[in-house]
């Protein structure tokens, strides 16, 4: 998949206008404030329906507009798609040709890979935020899972307000707990074949980075290791023996919504030893190699980096380079400093000046 020309209108400082992307490699540059993330970060929203910036998609509607909207073209499998995205008064509207469209159909025809400097919290930071990793990779390699993770989102919701009432009957938590049996179980099973495909070519991700040192990657899943039949078994299991506690706690216990992704780096727990650059790369090498494995299954998605060069010694940022020009997908990079420009046959270089592509 490939993006041909990006338009935007009413987003943050942008400019109204259509900008033409149609190359291998987009390189976004310009001085801090000029809107180059903002450019990124509408790319990004038409490949994964999400900001990498901000939880409140209404900030990215512009102070003087009351409608965000981005539009592009995408070639995909050899035919051209108008995509449009919309946040308003009325919420998120997505439309392919005139057609409104849910989430899955719609990532289906366009995908992304986001890597933000904000990401290197992934490997320090809470669980959860590991969780939201693995499952945007799992996301990216099969777009139906977000039906699944969906559907056990909102079973963990009405068992935990259940809960929380006082009033729940057993036979009301033995409905949703046979819900949550096959839909966490399920969950399970999709995140560790991802595991599995993505550390496979995460650690020689990581290598081009920083040969000298070694990485591994791991899942900690609540249920074990398996196959789907006796992944829902043992959930069963340990929904049966934790409903006294469940009821006491008036909380949820156990479960997929506890997993975690364990990042190893010289041996030891990244979590307590990654430097800063470190866990840059480790979340870069994760990002890459997901995108690798999205290519091996058929068209990769689009990779986008903001601020390239940031946290990376210019050892590293130089093997970065190296590794976005062999990648096999579109790449987009913002950047401030034009020595990290990527000089090689093909690329489009866009300067950004107060919300306009110069030039």
């Amino acid at each position: 998949m490939r993006l041909r020309r990006v338009g935007t209108s009413g987003f943050r400082n942008l400019a109204a206008g259509v900008v033409e992307v149609d190359a291998p490699l987009v390189a976004i540059w310009g001085g801090n404030g000029q809107g180059k993330t903002n450019l990124l970060e509408a790319i990004g929203l038409l490949g994964t329906l999400k900001s990498f910036r901000t939880a409140r998609v209404a900030d990215c509607v512009a102070d003087d507009a009351e409608v965000a909207r981005v539009e592009g073209v995408a070639e995909v499998d050899g035919d051209l798609r108008r995509l449009t995205w919309q946040w308003g008064p009325e919420g998120r509207v997505l439309r392919r040709e005139d057609r409104a469209v849910e989430s899955v159909e719609w990532l289906r025809t366009l995908r992304a890979t986001t890597f933000a400097p904000s990401d290197v919290a992934l490997v320090r930071g809470e669980p959860a935020l590991r969780r939201s990793l693995l499952d945007r990779a799992v996301l990216t390699l099969d777009p139906g899972y977000l039906v699944t993770a969906r559907d056990l989102r909102r079973v963990c919701e009405q068992k935990a307000a259940l809960l929380r009432s006082g009033r729940a009957s057993d036979l009301q938590l033995d409905v949703l707990d046979q819900q949550l049996a096959v839909l966490g179980a399920a969950v399970t099973d999709r995140r560790a074949r991802a595991v599995e495909a993505i550390s496979a070519r995460f650690d020689a991700c990581y290598a081009a980075l920083s040969p000298a040192e070694r990485v591994s990657v791991r899942y900690r899943a609540v249920l074990g290791e398996g196959a789907l039949p006796a992944l829902e078994a043992r959930y069963a299991d340990q929904l049966a023996q934790n409903r006294a506690s469940e009821r006491e706690a008036a909380r949820l216990l156990g479960g997929p919504q506890r997993d975690d992704l364990e990042f190893r780096v010289a041996g030891g727990d990244a979590r307590r030893q990654a430097s800063q650059g470190q866990a840059r790369s480790l979340v870069l090498a994760w990002k890459l190699a997901e995108v690798e494995v999205a290519r091996g299954s058929g068209e990769p998605p689009l990779f986008l980096l903001d601020d390239l060069g940031s946290e990376l010694d210019p050892e590293r940022t130089t093997h970065l380079v190296e590794l976005l020009h062999g990648l096999g997908a579109q790449v987009f990079v913002s950047t401030t400093d034009r020595r990290f420009l990527p000089a090689t046959a093909g690329a489009l270089l866009l300067r950004m000046v107060e919300g306009r592509i110069e030039g």
